[in-house]
């Protein structure tokens, strides 16, 4: 039963197919010729060590043990049903990593997730699912990798939905440093409720294709969404930003920040939706995308998009595309800096903006290292 099931889902998926250029909200991303594989579809185990004052639990468990989870998960947005990646990754993935922190517990360190795609056969498409309920007043902060296997072409479909209980604070970080072989859907859901507190970090370094979807809904009054993100995509890399931050309540507010550099012949797009609903006034809600093109061969698409039924809001949005300022470089040669190092710096100090922000010090570290990297080996940077 289980079997068929599975490949009544499949087909039901390939009917419609991976999405193309026609349709809209993929007008830059095209994902056409994954249509024309024969996929091994496979669900994957995510791994998360064991941590004081986090529960590991089993969906089913969750929804018996927690009347407040039972009715929040049942209150969902039936629109996410109709997204074909996601009603696939719902019939796939039966056995989801579900985290659950309880009322008022701070976790005191950051969990380390795992998402890796290794030793595995090529043509294998992957769904996952990361559930987070964290109950009132409590604390939980996330801090994911996800890597692939080079030479094996793959596709992950990977969707987390996260509940935040009036007072509750989470920070999740996400560091995506897949293969060029690699095509990465990542759907992210975030359902906060009053006075709840969240901060994440997209941190889009390597992959083939990568596209973020962010979606956040605010349930509640002095509700706060912090939103940023960070790709830096080279080569042929695509890298895809879509958010949308739905404000539902009055008296909160959301934040998005968002840069790229875009090297050699890649391409980066940026799509950010903002709903003011009628009765969400007093909301303030900003959107900032700015990007620096460090080839010439580079593309970069943004689309910033705002809806305000409400009429005592401030919001704002705005996206820049650029070079790096000429000036500065000539100011940086004069000083005897070369060429290549005067580039690696202030593209480097372009994207600190946003690495300023992470809380945890050991990942800024790395980040800022990996980026330096990146710069240094692009075939193609021309400013």
């Amino acid at each position: 039963m289980e079997s068929t099931s599975k490949e009544l889902a499949i087909k039901s998926f390939q009917a419609v197919g991976f999405p193309t250029s026609k349709m809209e909200e993929w007008k830059y991303t095209s994902l056409k010729t994954l249509n024309d594989i024969a996929w091994n579809w496979q669900e994957l185990g995510l791994t998360v060590a064991e941590t004081n004052g986090l529960e590991i639990i089993s969906l089913q468990d969750l929804l018996n043990q927690s009347k407040v989870f039972q009715k929040v998960w049942n209150a969902k947005d039936p629109i996410l049903d109709q997204n074909p990646f996601y009603d696939l990754n719902k019939k796939l993935c039966q056995s989801p990593l579900v985290l659950w922190v309880k009322q008022g517990v701070k976790v005191e360190n950051p969990i380390n997730l795992t998402y890796v795609l290794k030793g595995i056969e090529a043509n294998t498409a992957f769904q996952a699912k990361l559930i987070v309920f964290v109950e009132s007043g409590a604390e939980l902060s996330i801090v994911e990798s996800a890597s692939s296997e080079k030479s094996k072409t793959l596709v992950s479909s990977y969707v987390q939905e996260i509940f935040l209980s009036e007072k509750a604070k989470l920070t999740y970080l996400k560091e995506q440093d897949l293969s060029d072989e690699t095509t990465h859907i990542d759907q992210t859901f975030v359902f906060q409720e009053g006075e709840s507190h969240a901060e994440t970090f997209t941190l889009s370094l390597n992959g083939g294709i990568v596209r973020n979807n962010l979606h956040f809904y605010i349930n509640g009054e002095q509700v706060v969404s912090n939103l940023n993100g960070l790709y830096v995509p080279a080569g042929h890399q695509l890298m895809d930003s879509h958010t949308i931050v739905d404000h539902r309540m009055p008296n909160s507010e959301s934040n998005e920040f968002y840069k790229g550099i875009l090297m050699d012949h890649s391409t980066g797009v940026f799509n950010g939706k903002i709903f003011v609903r009628k009765d969400a006034q007093k909301t303030n809600a900003f959107q900032s995308c700015r990007n620096v093109l460090a080839s010439n061969k580079a593309t970069m698409n943004t689309k910033p998009q705002l809806e305000i039924w409400a009429d005592d809001v401030k919001c704002s949005h705005g996206t820049t595309t650029g070079q790096l300022n000429e000036e500065s470089l000539f100011y940086m040669r004069s000083r005897g800096i070369s060429l290549q190092a005067a580039k690696t710096l202030l593209l480097l100090a372009f994207a600190q903006e946003v690495i300023d922000k992470i809380p945890f010090e050991t990942v800024k570290q790395e980040l800022s290292e990996k980026i330096i990297g990146k710069i240094k080996a692009s075939n193609d940077l021309t400013i």
